[in-house]
């Protein structure tokens, strides 16, 4: 068995965004891992949980408590006209990383969600990609006259962007103002990050930055199942100088579709293939089949080095600087391995599944003793020899509700070392809009949210 302190309180999904924060700020002098593996795993998943921020989830009120509890100053944008609409989300850290002495701003710009946004990617025509500055920008790309060895881009995706981030508002500023503002300044560093058509969006909103002089080595660009934006021209001349990873999904046809109906366009950046999760329900699109795939990646990543979620964040550090509330209850609690039920077609999820539920099971607790027991009368043995007033259960049960659609359910069970229930609960949700390993993350969450205090 082994005995757990725990120096914060929190929830359980705000203690996955806590360490993959943790990371992605500092850089954690992570012992015998490879820090670029890590960073790039922390990258993906905070960028993931963002895309998903800008569409209509119900892990989006979880993910907006989180970013406000830990640390970021949110921030959401409306831009539109008759030709496009946006909505984005941009959030920013509260302390600097002690590495770079920068604050880390995420910049997350949602794919298509309208009719309208519809209309933008279907304009398949080209125009002139040029200019230093706004007016130059909506200059050349009035062009009349260009040839194929000129630098050109997708007509949407440019008014797109021209629209969310270079026409002037009411008061006189543009979108753009405050995105250049975060990439100029010495103690700032920015994360374009979008999928679908946000991806194609975050790459041509980075090569106006950096047209426009801001330093490359500060902008990142982050993108899932994004189309290609240019020609071979453009993405020689703009597209490579910008640091930008994009993740395209096995079976997702979007990134590579414009190859596809119109000739000349060809992708920039690195790819990182995904292997979608042939458990859910989603189009291999959707933005959700990413979060899924980003939430294994950064499981795997930690578990082939060996190291638990806490292992990664220093959190006593972390409590005192998040002021995180105490949520404390007292004594001593025997937490004992989850009990995982699923149908044979969900079994190569429950890896994940346990290993999300480890993460959660000593929230909340002033001390904690894991035991590895699995019947009932040796957890009551153990919980006693360790001198534990409480026991904790977690069991997670899926069931078929109609063809690659589940009903995900999460109980919770508190005891005392006798035996004798003193709270139990029960939360789930269908997996018709989030992936199996999803909706374990919400039911999580939501049990702890609700736990029933007791001392």
């Amino acid at each position: 068995m082994k005995i757990l302190k725990c120096a914060y309180k929190a929830k359980f999904i705000k203690k996955v965004v806590i360490s993959v924060t943790c990371v992605l700020l500092a850089g954690c002098s992570l012992v015998q891992a490879d820090q670029a593996k890590q960073q790039a795993a922390s990258t993906q998943l905070l960028c993931a949980m963002g895309d998903m921020l800008v569409y209509d989830s119900q892990l989006n009120d979880a993910f907006k408590s989180v970013l406000g509890d830990f640390g970021y100053e949110v921030a959401a944008f409306s831009n539109q006209n008759k030709r496009a609409s946006t909505n984005f989300v941009l959030f920013r850290s509260l302390e600097p990383s002690p590495q770079t002495n920068r604050y880390i701003n995420i910049l997350a710009i949602p794919g298509t969600e309208k009719m309208k946004d519809v209309e933008v990617d279907l304009r398949f025509g080209k125009v002139l990609f040029g200019g230093t500055n706004p007016a130059e920008f909506a200059e050349f790309a009035k062009t009349e006259k260009t040839t194929s060895a000129d630098p050109l881009v997708h007509r949407g995706f440019n008014d797109y962007t021209q629209t969310a981030f270079f026409t002037t508002r009411p008061d006189g500023t543009m979108g753009v103002d405050k995105v250049f503002e975060i990439v100029k300044a010495d103690s700032e560093q920015l994360i374009l990050t979008g999928h679908s058509l946000g991806g194609a969006v975050s790459v041509l909103l980075g090569s106006r930055l950096q047209c426009m002089g801001a330093p490359m080595d500060e902008l990142e660009v982050v993108t899932f199942g994004a189309p290609a934006v240019g020609n071979q021209v453009f993405a020689d001349k703009y597209g490579s100088k910008v640091n930008y990873t994009r993740y395209t999904m096995s079976g997702d046809p979007v990134h590579g579709m414009l190859q596809l109906l119109k000739s000349g366009y060809v992708q920039t950046g690195k790819e990182v293939k995904c292997q979608r999760n042939p458990n859910s329900y989603r189009f291999s699109h959707n933005m959700a089949e990413y979060l899924d795939y980003s939430i294994r990646n950064y499981l795997d990543v930690m578990e082939q080095d060996g190291m638990a979620l806490n292992d990664y964040v220093d959190t006593t550090a972390v409590s005192k600087k998040f002021s995180l509330p105490e949520k404390n209850i007292k004594g001593r609690v025997y937490l004992t391995p989850a009990v995982i039920t699923l149908p044979d077609e969900l079994l190569n999820d429950k890896k994940y599944m346990s290993r999300l539920t480890e993460l959660l099971s000593d929230y909340g607790f002033d001390e904690a003793v894991k035991g590895d027991e699995t019947d009932t009368a040796a957890q009551l043995k153990g919980a006693q020899q360790a001198g534990c007033g409480r026991i904790s259960r977690v069991a997670i049960d899926a069931r078929q509700i109609k063809k690659k659609v589940y009903q995900v359910t999460v109980n919770e069970e508190i005891t005392d070392a006798y035996g004798n229930i003193v709270s139990t609960q029960t939360c789930g949700t269908a997996t018709d809009n989030v992936s199996p390993i999803e909706a374990v993350l919400f039911g999580l969450g939501r049990c702890v949210t609700n736990r029933q205090m007791f001392k």
